[in-house]
């Protein structure tokens, strides 16, 4: 009886991972951002989470631009392997090279954009005003970087 009991523990532990449970999907999020200046691009697709916290952020991309990129004034992001969610797209430019988005007293020292256009007076964009939510590969993304 026992053996029998182990055969089939096995059997099922082999079973198991193969039963065909779905992975979950999985999107390309892309697009173009336009600047005025020079410096690294830093390109964070954040959840609401991420947003609000100092989290590391699962998907950012420093941009290293070439001569041909700032003579055109934009560049291309590719984030690849996103999972369904709802998400916001944050971006700065470096300009002073030190890896950071420098603020002072009235905000961003240095150029900033979203996804979202608007841009609010006065205050950081909150989360719900750069938000998106992916069900589909989304690839004409344009973010203008000022």
């Amino acid at each position: 009886m026992l053996r029998r009991i182990m055969s089939f523990l096995v059997f099922f532990l082999v079973l198991l991972p193969n039963l065909g449970w779905p992975e979950p999907e999985r999107f390309t999020v892309g697009g173009e951002i336009s600047f005025t200046k020079t410096g690294d691009l830093y390109v964070e697709l954040v959840t609401e989470q991420e947003f609000e916290s100092d989290k590391t952020f699962a998907f950012r991309l420093i941009l290293k631009l070439t001569p041909v990129d700032v003579d055109k004034g934009k560049t291309s992001f590719t984030f690849q392997n996103v999972p369904r969610g709802t998400y916001g797209i944050q971006c700065f430019q470096d300009v002073n090279g030190n890896g950071k988005l420098d603020t002072g007293i009235f905000g961003p020292k240095e150029p900033w954009g979203n996804y979202r256009p608007k841009r609010p007076t006065f205050r950081a964009p909150k989360f719900e005003e750069i938000a998106f939510r992916l069900e589909k590969d989304t690839t004409d993304i344009q973010i203008e970087v000022k």
